[in-house]
């Protein structure tokens, strides 16, 4: 029987067990190698690595082990999906007899990143969208947006794809002279068209001589326009006009979507016309080509594509791969110093996510929250494991189907051989690797895969694996098969 002798404070106790000479937290170490060995076997490693991994032995005495969980968040999770594995497999381990229980403790107080306060603009109140328009050097509602902070030429990381586009900006943002008018800037939404807008607001308001600039959004344009024409009186439609005209310079954004509306494109148009004739320079951006907005009028069209048109093409790899450099620098430089993206992580990202400079901080931001709330270091598994879900990784994901697929043409057996009952080598040598493969290359569970293969159990899984390992230290031409196998699935 086990002695009753007190514990120390922290539940942990000195004496040596009758059975095993050692104190009960030398044993509970020992133990929980063990039983993290099982876990990762069981759950699969990017399960045991997130989650259960991340425990260590807080205090043991001769009746409990307590596990301490790193925050609340994994503590519960634990305890809701594993805690269950997680005692059955410390009772095959522990040594003690009887053997121990085992808790997972949550800590009283997890630990909470607050990112510095940024500097605000004292408050304003709140005013209708028309009184927005009023001219003023720079509009008050852009100097308290948090977005346009770090909206500026700094940030935009050029390339062969926006050279042309940035170039334009600065010397919009540095003019006496309309020298092109109308400018527009064309290019996939998430492209960065936007950011060079709030770049040359920045960089006017910070001149000596600022100039009057209303930047506006094609939605806010057509909303005042139809605001002015519901009041039935020539003098709010005059004043829509003078607030839009009088300046040196009109920014609309995402101007296609004035251009869907009759109205309020005829509107745009005359406003365009009559700005450029005084010299006042005018810039639009549109998600593409004046030529390919289908409701536009001809006209319009034309006067589009009379001033200087310039694309904003696809970020390109070596772009890609400075986007995420500079992204991993602003996030050190706010609150995160200690942040780790090893090399090999961000050009992972940098080649799956070919897409827009904002898909890639979406996807940027989702594996740098992931690894700050739980605590997991940046590396080409977990950010795997983080977009597994999205459209990026799709080709990247091994499945228990493209593994059966893999392995049925590689040995020349059907798929119905991998769910059969059949047990002759020419069939069962194969199925036994697909489970293998199905180990090693998925976060599949053990009974997850026996059920994949016609509702085997996982331990007819833990005998196929243990079997392949132990044939491809001995058959050279089945490891070159496998090794083979792995090569096409993880692409």
């Amino acid at each position: 029987m086990k002695s009753g002798s007190p514990s120390g404070r922290d539940g942990s106790s000195d004496k040596p067990d009758l059975f095993t000479g050692e104190t009960p937290v030398e044993s509970a170490h020992k133990t929980w190698s063990k039983v993290q060995n099982d876990l990762s076997y069981a759950l699969g490693p990017n399960v045991h690595r997130s989650w259960t991994g991340r425990l260590h032995i807080s205090s043991a005495n001769e009746f409990v082990v307590t596990l301490a969980a790193p925050t609340k968040f994994i503590a519960s999770k634990i305890e809701s999906s594993y805690q269950e594995e997680l005692k059955r497999l410390w009772k095959k381990h522990d040594q003690v007899a009887p053997p121990r229980d085992v808790i997972v403790s949550k800590p009283s107080q997890d630990k909470v990143v607050v990112p510095p306060a940024r500097h605000r603009m004292p408050e304003r109140p709140r005013v209708q969208k028309e009184t927005v328009l009023t001219s003023t050097p720079v509009l008050s509602s852009e100097k308290s947006s948090n977005r346009r902070a770090r909206l500026t030429f700094e940030n935009f990381v050029v390339g062969p794809s926006n050279e042309f586009a940035f170039a334009v900006a600065r010397q919009v943002s540095n003019f006496d002279i309309a020298q092109y008018n109308p400018i527009v800037i064309y290019g996939d939404n998430g492209m960065g068209k936007t950011h060079l807008l709030y770049g040359i607001l920045t960089e006017i308001e910070n001149a000596a001589n600022p100039k009057k600039v209303l930047k506006i959004s094609g939605e806010e344009f057509v909303s005042a326009f139809v605001t002015s024409l519901r009041g039935k009186d020539r003098a709010a439609i005059e004043a829509f006009k003078a607030k839009i005209r009088n300046v040196d310079l009109l920014m609309i954004d995402d101007a296609h979507f004035v251009a869907s509306k009759p109205t309020s494109q005829e509107e745009m148009l005359h406003t365009m016309i009559s700005m450029v004739a005084e010299g006042r320079q005018v810039l639009l951006t549109l998600d593409r080509h004046p030529d390919e907005l289908e409701k536009a009028s001809p006209r319009l069209r034309s006067h589009l594509n009379s001033g200087l048109v310039c694309k904003i093409g696809s970020a390109d790899y070596e772009l890609r791969v400075r986007i995420l450099d500079r992204l991993i620098s602003l996030r050190r430089q706010n609150g995160h110093p200690e942040l780790t993206v090893p090399a090999q992580a961000r050009d992972l990202l940098a080649a799956r996510i070919n897409a827009t400079p904002r898909d890639l901080e979406g996807a940027f931001n989702q594996v740098v929250a992931q690894s700050e709330f739980l605590g997991t270091p940046i590396t080409l598994e977990t950010i795997q494991e983080t977009l597994s879900g999205s459209k990026y990784m799709a080709g990247m994901r091994v499945t228990v189907d493209k593994i059966q697929r893999a392995v049925a043409e590689e040995f020349k057996i059907t798929l119905d051989d991998m769910a059969s009952k059949r047990r002759a080598r020419a069939v069962a040598r194969p199925r036994q690797v697909a489970m293998y493969l199905c180990k090693k290359l998925t976060k599949r569970s053990l009974p997850d895969i026996g059920r994949r293969f016609g509702g085997r159990d996982h331990t007819t899984v833990m005998h196929a694996v243990k079997r392949i390992t132990q044939l491809r230290e001995d058959d050279a031409i089945l490891d070159t098969q496998v090794k083979r196998l792995e090569e096409t699935l993880r692409g």
